[in-house]
């Protein structure tokens, strides 16, 4: 079976290290000539590379309280996104320097001068926001430390005691995610625009970070299979994957067009304003391209069962679907305080490259430091011998 080892070659490190310095250096110059440009960026990549650990811990645990075994030859790649959250975390720390750049709300003035957004002072204000992303943060990194934490003290017992400790951790994650998540969405991202509000528009990002962190996952696995660090893989773990892949898309797709059509047919200025925002001034055009990268393609790509079960052609499938996640973040975010499109900014390209190579240098370490298999867990059995 796999042990630990080099996951990437230094040379490959030394490159994600020039890349994130970089990266990170161009971005931080951002901040200080363009704060709105420079903070969007932050927002918009910090956010992205975050859900995807999240979403490594949160395929953990939903797996975990099923008492599903398939996933345990590849259950490192997971754990090792989730280890990236306290980075991801100290990223997104960063946007509060930047609230009066980012958000209406928090500029000097604007809440007194408007009587509606005047009503929101109690929960709009900088040491509320601060505090709330404080305590969800530090929920996070705490729980998806602990998953991790137990898993590993599962290879040294031959006992189950710490896969039963893990089934007990993610069922209290699981529900201190959803309501913390959903209100980091609405915090966040839906407070951009404060006077427009959607009910869905935390389930929808719950949506998203599983359609792109599945295909993080996938991708990350078939990189691992591809190179014979993880031979154990085989093409059943890779078809259930892709089942993910296609199922978490069109969820996806049934929360987009859920939000949208409500607010479409109901035609309530206050609540049209946001889609009026991303369909004209020149976003209709990746207003569009957000559906066909983030379903469409997805679900003709992945509806026949050999797509599902051919690792290259996973590959470009979850290629797609994680640069429309990013095109999804960006249509929420930047339309916010940029109503006519002028393209994708050199800070954007700075802060997708400097915080990708930081998470992937974060990835790689971590499960170069440990069993690449998770020995002793009770399922690895059936993981190895799992076929559909």
């Amino acid at each position: 079976m796999s042990s630990s080892g080099i996951v990437v070659g230094p040379n490959v490190r030394r490159i994600c290290m020039g890349v994130a310095a970089l990266g990170l250096s161009a971005l931080g110059a951002g901040l200080a000539l363009s704060p709105t440009r420079g903070f969007s960026s932050l927002l918009i990549n910090g956010f992205f590379f975050l859900t995807l650990a999240l979403g490594g811990a949160v395929f953990l645990a939903l797996n975990s309280v099923a008492n599903a075994g398939w996933y345990t030859v590849f259950k490192r790649i997971p754990e090792a996104f989730a280890s990236y959250v306290p980075v991801g975390a100290a990223s997104l720390l960063v946007v509060l320097a930047g609230l009066p750049s980012l958000y209406l709300w928090a500029r000097p003035g604007v809440m007194e001068a408007d009587h509606l957004l005047h009503q929101k002072a109690a929960f709009l204000n900088a040491p509320g926001f601060a505090l709330r992303m404080a305590v969800m943060l530090a929920i996070w990194a705490f729980f998806t430390w602990q998953l991790r934490r137990n898993s590993l003290a599962q290879d040294s017992d031959v006992s189950a005691n710490p896969t039963r400790r893990n089934v007990a951790t993610s069922a209290v994650f699981l529900v201190l995610f959803s309501i913390t998540f959903c209100l980091a969405s609405f915090d966040w991202l839906m407070s951009l625009e404060p006077h427009w509000f959607s009910t869905i528009y935390g389930l929808y990002n719950i949506a998203g970070m599983l359609e792109s962190s599945v295909a993080a996952i996938t991708l990350a696995v078939v990189l691992m299979k591809s190179s014979g660090r993880m031979k154990e893989i085989n093409t059943s773990h890779l078809h259930d994957l892709g089942k993910l892949m296609f199922g978490f898309a069109t969820l996806w797709a049934y929360l987009w067009f859920s939000q949208f059509l409500l607010i479409w047919y109901s035609n309530i200025p206050e609540e049209t304003v946001y889609f009026i925002h991303r369909m004209h001034g020149g976003w209709t055009p990746l207003f569009y391209l957000n559906l066909a990268l983030n379903w469409a393609l997805p679900f003709v790509l992945l509806l026949p069962k050999p797509a599902k079960r051919n690792p290259s052609h996973l590959c470009i499938v979850a290629g797609i679907m994680l640069a429309g996640r990013w095109l999804d973040l960006h249509l929420m975010i930047s339309p916010a305080n940029m109503p006519e499109y002028t393209g994708v900014s050199v800070w954007d390209v700075a802060g997708l490259l400097g915080l990708g190579a930081l998470f992937v240098l974060t990835v790689t370490r971590t499960m170069g430091s440990v069993p690449l298999i998770a020995r002793h867990d009770p399922y690895l059995v059936e993981s190895l011998h799992h076929h559909t």
